[in-house]
């Protein structure tokens, strides 16, 4: 039990070499980043403007020393002082008056330091963070990352510039505490009612308790309260809970959680220590998905698809959602109300799920915990991406404690649903397979440690899909409808649309003179990833833009386009995906959100978390129940023919009466569909239709063709289409 969280003022400072000491100190934020405290030493502080980033490439290769000193604090009794981090990244060693107490490489583990038997009056407690862990010295990129445990984002990607972090990153505090309760851990089982479960706690007891309390509260009422005799030694009771409210995802019920409350107490009954952890319960499976179950006829014989099916308390789930990136690339100044804001943001679009990608950190405790309580459902990767990690003792012995510490932490909270070895580590680039010691590491720790969750080694599976990432690929003069139409995935986990971001954004990184028209040969543009980062004209794709549009005349007129063509992109590949089920079970694009201002990306919410048009259209297609058509390519022309597909959408929890469908074009009703009762969690195909694209075109440009969907008597489930006609 923490009594007293003390003060403390830190410092930083940096040396060449590791036996050095700093020169200078400089004031210090915890958590934060080495290279946020010293800004002040930059010439351009404002380093997210133009190629301002790069000021920070020296701290990468030099040692740094945070201190603080404190006066030795009035310890009564049991009270011990303990130095406490949730994050310290990455590589470091802690010393109190000189005497080195602890080596860590890792910055998932917490510390929890016992400082009581090395007081001074007098200390001074200093963290020593080694240089940012590079495998060669060849080349700036990726691949440096490959014997680290850490996120190999920040050694530069197509949306990310180079830029790693070192530093305090989390909670930290000196803490004088009382801990008769250690290492308490809670697992449950539910019954095949999914009614009732059995909850079993354990913890370690000190000396001076004579009995235990166990209490379950749920919405501010208490469920159940247990008394046991306990004395010093290993604590295990066990009780019983009927009648539970079980965790759903977002749009499938409510993410009912309740609270454990663990209380020591001594032979007179006062109070002596208390933990308290949030409980959700649920059921997950990933489960074989419909139309994957019997082998292709004949011989020789293969293994059948994965399942990538989530079912949750025995009921399947389309899992809607997005690829989740750090929201900043410093993660020590993430907060808790970043994390609100764009979770509530995701909920409100009709997202169910994050799929944490691989690349990047493991999130703060806040995140999971709001994602506990709206119901969206996290898919955790470890941190492991595009790399080939090795099998060599050096990197497994970080891995095995950090993936343990990871699992501990996320792997309690409700909206952990699926585990994963880490990003795109079966594909050519990175060349890891189902040997690689890594991942049977990983995969046997879930294992251990969360039975419950499942695991999945990588993503893409075979069946999984990752990419497009255009609108538009030229090399095969294919469109997103077009890409969509022979799209025949289990899940699509990643697929993006670049747009540019809003003018207001771009004015503020890119210098004046450069701004407009954008040249693939401006370094402002290029290292805001509008040029060279995918391909050369990724990720503005100015000519697709036009392609659609003609020329546009200023800046503002060319992001109204290109977000314009992000929006109806992703509106397509996200109904295309429902229209699919059950076969296909996932949508999940590329990307959600970014860690500092771009000039181009395929996000949809702008850093900080300025959504941008395509959140709007997202929502229309991930509504629970809508009217939903299928469009064989976006562009046509006067008098072609036209041939879509009309389907019925239900992925709520309830069935949907039979019911009329008019379908119009441009205004004029042309066809009715009667349709049938449509059950719960299923879609429902419709009729095909075929008209001949009508000749309303303008001198020059184009004009639109718009289908609306209108269902009798339900106008939330209407849906209209806008497809260009060009002459």
């Amino acid at each position: 039990m923490i009594k007293v969280k003390l003060p403390a003022d830190w410092e930083l400072g940096f040396q060449k070499e590791k036996d050095l000491q700093p020169q200078e100190w400089h004031p210090a934020s915890v958590p934060g980043a080495v290279q946020l405290d010293m800004m002040h030493t930059l010439e351009e502080r404002d380093w997210t403007r133009g190629d301002g980033y790069r000021q920070f490439r020296w701290m990468e290769d030099v040692w740094w020393t945070y201190r603080t000193r404190f006066d030795k604090p009035s310890l009564s009794g049991s009270d011990r002082l303990y130095f406490h981090s949730k994050g310290i990244d990455y590589a470091f060693e802690i010393s109190l008056n000189g005497k080195a107490l602890l080596q860590q490489e890792g910055m998932f583990r917490r510390v929890d330091l016992d400082l009581t038997d090395h007081l001074e009056v007098k200390n001074d407690l200093r963290i020593q963070i080694a240089p940012v862990p590079k495998s060669h010295h060849e080349r700036d990129d990726r691949t440096q990352a490959n014997r680290a445990f850490k996120p190999a984002v920040s050694y530069g990607w197509d949306w990310h510039p180079r830029l790693v972090p070192l530093g305090i990153w989390d909670e930290t505090s000196l803490e004088i505490r009382r801990d008769f309760l250690h290492d308490i851990r809670t697992r449950y089982s539910l019954d095949d009612s999914l009614e009732n479960a059995d909850l079993a706690i354990t913890a370690n007891v000190a000396a001076g308790v004579e009995s235990v309390s166990v209490s379950v509260e749920c919405k501010g009422d208490t469920v159940h309260k247990q008394e046991f005799r306990q004395g010093e030694g290993e604590f295990s009771g066990s009780i019983k809970l009927e009648k539970i409210r079980l965790w759903w995802p977002a749009g499938h019920g409510e993410p009912d959680l309740y609270e454990l409350i663990v209380s020591a107490f001594d032979r007179n009954h006062k109070l002596m220590d208390e933990h308290r952890t949030t409980i959700g319960f649920r059921k997950v499976r990933l489960v074989r998905n419909t139309g994957t179950e019997r082998e292709d006829p004949g011989f020789p014989k293969s293994r059948l698809l994965p399942p990538v099916t989530l079912e949750i308390n025995n009921r399947r789930i389309f899992a809607q959602g997005t690829n989740w990136v750090n929201p900043e690339i410093f993660p020590g100044v993430i907060g808790e109300d970043r994390y609100r804001d764009l979770i509530v943001l995701a909920a409100g679009i009709g997202f169910n799920i994050f799929r944490v990608w691989g690349g990047g950190i493991v999130n703060k405790d806040f995140f999971h915990e709001c994602c506990d309580r709206t119901g969206m459902m996290v898919w955790q990767e470890f941190p492991l991406a595009c790399n080939d990690y090795p099998d060599d003792e050096s990197y497994l012995s970080v891995l095995r404690p950090e993936a343990r510490a990871i699992i501990e932490r996320v792997g309690q909270h409700p909206s952990t649903v699926l585990w994963s070895g880490g990003n795109e580590l079966y594909n050519s680039w990175s060349g890891m397979d189902d040997q690689s010691l890594a991942l049977r590491w990983i995969n046997s720790l879930c294992l251990e440690l969360t039975p419950e969750i499942p695991f999945i080694p990588t993503s893409p599976l075979q069946g999984m899909g990752h990419g497009h990432y255009l609108f538009y690929d030229p090399s095969s003069d294919e469109d997103i409808c077009q890409l969509m139409a022979r799209m025949n995935n289990t899940a699509l986990t990643e697929y993006g649309v670049p747009s540019p971001s809003d003018a207001e954004i771009i004015r503020k990184i890119i210098p004046l003179e450069e701004i407009f028209p954008p040249s693939p040969d401006s370094a402002a543009w290029i290292v805001h990833h509008a040029f060279k980062s995918w391909q050369d004209d990724t990720w503005l794709c100015p000519e697709v833009i036009e392609k659609y549009y003609g020329s546009s005349e200023n800046l503002e007129e060319m992001v109204e386009r290109g977000q314009k063509l992000q929006a109806a992109g992703y509106r397509f590949i996200y109904e295309a995906a429902r229209q699919k089920w059950p076969y296909c079970s996932m949508a999940i694009n590329w990307c959600y959100n970014e860690p500092w201002p771009t000039a181009a990306n395929n996000s949809i919410v702008q850093h900080p978390a300025l959504p941008k048009p395509a959140c709007e259209s997202i929502r229309e297609a991930c509504r629970p129940v809508m009217a939903s058509a299928s469009f064989p390519k976006y562009q046509w022309h006067p008098g072609e023919m036209l041939e879509f597909d009309l389907f019925m959408l239900n992925h709520s929890a309830r069935d949907i009466p039979a019911g009329k469908m008019t379908i119009a074009v441009n205004g004029g009703d042309i066809k009715t569909w009667q349709f049938g009762e449509v059950q719960e969690n299923t879609v429902l195909k419709g009729p095909r239709l075929m008209i001949r694209v009508p000749a309303r075109v303008r001198d020059q440009g184009m004009t639109g063709m718009e289908i609306a969907l209108k269902v009798l008597g339900h106008p939330e489930w209407d849906s209209v289409y806008k497809l260009p006609v060009k002459a």
